[in-house]
This record gives structure tokens, C-alpha cells and sequence, in this order.
């Protein structure tokens, strides 16, 4: 008998040892094993363990013959009983059942230390949607609308688009609306759309968002508005918006019992709970049609929308080396970020330097709508009347399918001579300035003064060569300094890159101060710009152009280091998030992710640099 008891003993330690040894749990389990076709159903892969943190991602089996997948999350937690640590790690894949019928979810992959970890299969049955107390998912129509289907739904996400067939850069204005029969309470968006392909623009919505009321199918709901986009094609083809997520706190009200008690404090506390629950809207398809070869203007930049173009003087009369302001601005509807600098003739007698260029971007109304200025600084160098020809400015009309062009007025600029103390300083002395400077010098001495030794000569000090080569060393500043910016004026990637850090570290200023004040969404809103202004402008890429491939290869390219681009990335996206999180985010989450942000581009710049 004993020798039995030693077998099992034995047996029993032969069948723990690769659990022991790898110190890890895999285990899958789902919410529900019956749904209703277009219901949502969550599978849940737990691991546990003390590796379950550096486990790569499981390898999930195909459910795509009776499930679309919407998104995924994951929780964790670390404790420690008895000195021991144990960690549990679990990541939730949210589906909806398409197909009725009985399937069979194949088992969980897991590669750990040169073996894989399966676990068991499930089972699950989708029925098909026949009754009014069922609740599926919305479905997408044609028009470019998620709207709900024949069933009676208490809550569901409609995503609508205006329209589904547009133009290069033509304003795709995509709303997202909540239509509910029960009280709930939105909690945050849980999975933004993606929006690859597409120049994004949010509207401002109010904070507390207004409601309405519709009857569909005989059933009232409240209708409100909560995120509204304008989306930009970057280029033709066919583009897909991807579901949005959004979660939501759901009262549920218990069954009621016959206790006196109960009855007499009534059902707004003692009879309920709040039960969370996740919405998703449905993907919408979008063709983008090419642009039309026919009479496409040679000045076509790929502009859509409806724009006007203005160029104005600040002096139409002006003397040599007096300098002229002008400023040319681009107004209408449409990507006004994207508009790029018109084509500008200035006459050759001008001396021009670079404009600074300012913006103004309405996101309130129906569209997206501003004014683009660019402002140059002319300094006339002879005189005479100077002209700048007409400046013009092709865009494609989307409403008539037709190319448009608008140009300014001619301007004209007379030039007098200016005071004589002022020619030739720009450009050297003329000829005539020197004669006539040189009638003004009157001489104080003409005879040379003969000079003789008196004393013994002494040995210079050290301050008296500090005081000789003080002068040196400040005529080399100088020309370090003129080479310096120089090369700022001339080489737009070295000016951007040399003010990356400053522009990085005005933005994250802001942040500290909102911090202060407790503003969360405007806080992360400052520092994605700090972390998009700098990485823009150290690679020299427009920061409202910035795609998240690109921008990895661009940074791969300079040698930086994997782990810093994954907390580079890491940080925006926690400012994506938390940017549309609910109110009551914690001061010590704002100083962690400020602290973060701030390691990231330490990091970055360090690694550029070398």
C-alpha cells in the first residue's frame, strides 16, 4: 500500500512539473456559451502566474465563419501572500455572433519558453433573431448610416456619415449619436475610431450635451450627440471608418420582493445596480474617387472645397529700404491646415524674407471653415512703381465637379528714394554715398606726432590681453552666430530640429500650469502637442500629417531604440484616451503621464542626436 501511495506521489509530481516549471496558467472562459445572432459575447483569456506579465499576446483560433471581432482590453493584478507574488493577467475579446448556429471556439495558443500552452475548446451556440425581446447590434445601410434593426433595442450607437462618395481632401462629417429607452450614463469612450487615411478634425461639442427625442418603430428614445468628426481622404480608394466603442453605466432594476421594507424605501437605491456595459457602432465603407484629369490647372495642389483669396499692402507709397508688408490670405470652407503657400511673384527690386503663417480653424458649425494668412516682409531696394502680379489659387469645386481658380488684384507699390544715410547699408556702399560721406569727415590732425620712450617697458598683464582678445572672440561669436542663423533661414529641417526641444518644452509648460488648475482634457491635449511638435519637427514631417507607420520608420531609420518608440507611442495614446475619459481623473495619473511624456523625449532626442 505504501508503495502505491509513493507511485501516486510521484505521478502526481511528474503531472505539475511543466506548470511548476513554467510558472504559468493559461485558462479561457466566455460570459455567455448561448447568444443571439448580432449580440455581443466577450472571451476571456486569463493567465496567471509569475511570468503572466512577459507572456507575448495568445494566438487566438478564427471565429470569423460566425463572429466580427470589435475590440479587445485587459486587466490586471499583482498580489502578495505569504512573501509570495502572484499575478494575474486577463485580456477580454469582444465579438458579435453574424451566424446562427452550433460552433466551436478552437483552443488559446500560448508560446512561453519554447512551448506552447493550449487551452481546452468551448462551445457555443448562436441562435437567430426572431423576437422583440432580443437586442442585437445596429446594422450599417446603405447611406452611410448605422441604424438599428427590425428588433426592439433599449440602447445602441449610430454612426452616420453625410456622405459615402467624395473627392481627395472633400469633408466627410461623421456624427455619433446614443439612442437609449433606460437610464444610463456614458463613462468614456472606450476605443476610439481609426481613422487611417483620413486628415481628422473634431468639432467642439457643447460639455453638457443636449438631447431629443424620436419614435422609431412605435418605441420613444433620447437621442444625444456625443462625438462629431470631419474626415479628410488623404487619397483615392476604398476606405472603411472602423467601430467606435463607447461604455456605458446602465441602471438594472431588481426583481421586486414583498418585503414591507423595500416597498417603503422604494426602488431608486435598495432595488438597483449600475452594470457596465459596452457599445459599438457598426464600420462604414467610403469611395473616394480620384480627381478628374480634364482641365486640372497647372497650379492644382489637391485643395477641395470652396475657397476665396485676398492680398493686401500695408503702404501702397514707401521709400527705399522702408519695408512694405504683405499679407495673402486663403478663406472658405474646407482642410484649412492643409493649405499650402501660393505661388507669389514678387519684382526683383524687393528683397523678401520668409512669411510667417498664422490660422484660424471654426470647428462649431455644420463644417470646417477658416482662414489661412501668410505675411511676408518686402524691402524695396530701388525706387520706382513696382507691381505684384495677380496671385492665384486653384482648388477642385466638389458641389459642381468642376475645377475652380481664384486670383488677387494687381498690386502696385510706388518706391521714392529714401535719405541719403541710408543707401548702400544693406547691400554695401554705393559710389556716390562714399563721396558724399566723405565730405563730412574733417580732420583733427594732419601731422604725424613722433612719439619717444620714457621709462622702462613693463610686461602686459593678463588683463590687459582679456581686454586685446575680448574683441576676437566676440567678432568670432558674431559670425558663428550670423553663419548660425543663416543656415535657420535657408534650411527649414535644421531650424525645425534646433527648435524641437523648445517648442516641446512651451507645450509641456502649459500642461504643468493646466495641472494646477485641473483642466484633464486640455491637459492632454498639450502634451500630445508636445510630443507631436517635437518628433515633427525633429524628422521635418507636418505634425497634422503624422502617420503612426511612418513616423516608426522614420525613427527606426535613425537608429532609436524599439522600447523608446513603443513609450513614445505609448504616451500619445494614453492622451488620445484619456483626452475623451469622464471627469474625475486623478492629479497623480496627470503627474504620471507628464513625468512619462517627459522621459519619452529625453529619451527620443538623446537618440537622434547620436
Amino acid at each position: 500500500m505504501k508503495t502505491v501511495h509513493t507511485l501516486f506521489f510521484l505521478l502526481f509530481m511528474l503531472a505539475t512539473l511543466p506548470v511548476q516549471a513554467d510558472e504559468l496558467v493559461v485558462r479561457a472562459y466566455m460570459d455567455k456559451t448561448v447568444v443571439v445572432q448580432n449580440q455581443q459575447f466577450t472571451l476571456s483569456v486569463e493567465l496567471s502566474g509569475k511570468d503572466a506579465q512577459s507572456v507575448p499576446n495568445p494566438e487566438l483560433p478564427d471565429l470569423d465563419g460566425f463572429a466580427a471581432f470589435l475590440g479587445s482590453g485587459s486587466s490586471q493584478s499583482i498580489q502578495y501572500v505569504n512573501g509570495k507574488m502572484s499575478v494575474s493577467k486577463t485580456i477580454a475579446y469582444h465579438y458579435m455572433a453574424t451566424v446562427a448556429g452550433d460552433f466551436t471556439i478552437g483552443p488559446v495558443t500560448v508560446r512561453h519558453r519554447g512551448r506552447e500552452l493550449k487551452t481546452d475548446p468551448i462551445p457555443i451556440t448562436v441562435r437567430q433573431a426572431a423576437g422583440p425581446s432580443q437586442t442585437p447590434a445596429p446594422s450599417a445601410s446603405r447611406d452611410g448610416q448605422s441604424r438599428p434593426s427590425d428588433s426592439v433595442q433599449d440602447m445602441y450607437v449610430c454612426a452616420e456619415v453625410d456622405k459615402t462618395s467624395v473627392y481627395p481632401n472633400e469633408a466627410v462629417i461623421l456624427t455619433y449619436q446614443i439612442y437609449t429607452r433606460v437610464n444610463l450614463t456614458p463613462a468614456g469612450i472606450s476605443k476610439q475610431p481609426a481613422t487611417t487615411g483620413f486628415w481628422a478634425e473634431d468639432f467642439e461639442l457643447p460639455k453638457q450635451l443636449p438631447t431629443t427625442t424620436e419614435v422609431i418603430r412605435g418605441q420613444r428614445y433620447t437621442v444625444a450627440t456625443f462625438k462629431k468628426m470631419a474626415l479628410f481622404p488623404t487619397g483615392p480608394g476604398k476606405k472603411t471608418i472602423e467601430p467606435l466603442g463607447l461604455d456605458c453605466d446602465v441602471r438594472v432594476q431588481r426583481q421586486r420582493s414583498r418585503d414591507p421594507f423595500e416597498d417603503f424605501f422604494g426602488d431608486s437605491f435598495f432595488l438597483g445596480r449600475t452594470e457596465r456595459r459596452t457599445l459599438h457602432s457598426q464600420p462604414i465603407g467610403i469611395e473616394v474617387k480620384p480627381f478628374p484629369a480634364e482641365g486640372r490647372p497647372a497650379d492644382f495642389s489637391g485643395t477641395a472645397g470652396s475657397f476665396r483669396i485676398t492680398a493686401v499692402v500695408d503702404k501702397h507709397k514707401a521709400e527705399t529700404h522702408d519695408a512694405v508688408m504683405l499679407r495673402v490670405t486663403i478663406t472658405g470652407t474646407g482642410n484649412i491646415r492643409t493649405l499650402t503657400e501660393p505661388r507669389i511673384q514678387i519684382p526683383p527690386d524687393f528683397e523678401t524674407y520668409p512669411p510667417r503663417v498664422s490660422e484660424s480653424v471654426d470647428r462649431t458649425g455644420t463644417s470646417i471653415s477658416g482662414s489661412k494668412s501668410w505675411e511676408y516682409v518686402l524691402v524695396p531696394r530701388n525706387p520706382g512703381l513696382h507691381k505684384i502680379q495677380p496671385i492665384r489659387f486653384s482648388y477642385f469645386d466638389p458641389r459642381s465637379e468642376a475645377y475652380r481658380t481664384v486670383q488677387t488684384e494687381e498690386i502696385a507699390v510706388q518706391v521714392e528714394k529714401g535719405r541719403e544715410s541710408f543707401a548702400g547699408f544693406p547691400s554695401g556702399p554705393s559710389r556716390t554715398a562714399v563721396q558724399y560721406l566723405g565730405r563730412d569727415i574733417r580732420f583733427i590732425m594732419t601731422a604725424v606726432p613722433r612719439f619717444t620712450r620714457q621709462g622702462t617697458p613693463t610686461r602686459p598683464s593678463v588683463g590687459f590681453w582679456i581686454v586685446a582678445l575680448l574683441p576676437v572672440a566676440a567678432l568670432g561669436l558674431a559670425f558663428v552666430y550670423r553663419k548660425h542663423r543663416s543656415r535657420l533661414e535657408a534650411d527649414t529641417a535644421y531650424a525645425r530640429e534646433r527648435q524641437a526641444g523648445r517648442a516641446a518644452r512651451k507645450h509641456l509648460a502649459r500642461a504643468r500650469s493646466l495641472l494646477r488648475e485641473g483642466g484633464a482634457d486640455r491637459f492632454y491635449a498639450e502634451v500630445s502637442r508636445a510630443l507631436s511638435s517635437f518628433v515633427g519637427n525633429k524628422l521635418n514631417i507636418s505634425e497634422a500629417g503624422m502617420m503612426t507607420a511612418d513616423v516608426r520608420k522614420r525613427l527606426a531609420a535613425k537608429q532609436v531604440a524599439p522600447e523608446v518608440i513603443a513609450d513614445y507611442f505609448d504616451c500619445l495614446a494614453v492622451c488620445d484616451r484619456m483626452r475623451f475619459a469622464p471627469s474625475g481623473i486623478e492629479a497623480s495619473q496627470m503627474r504620471e503621464c507628464l513625468k512619462k511624456a517627459e522621459q519619452a523625449i529625453t529619451d527620443l532626442d538623446r537618440q537622434i542626436r547620436k
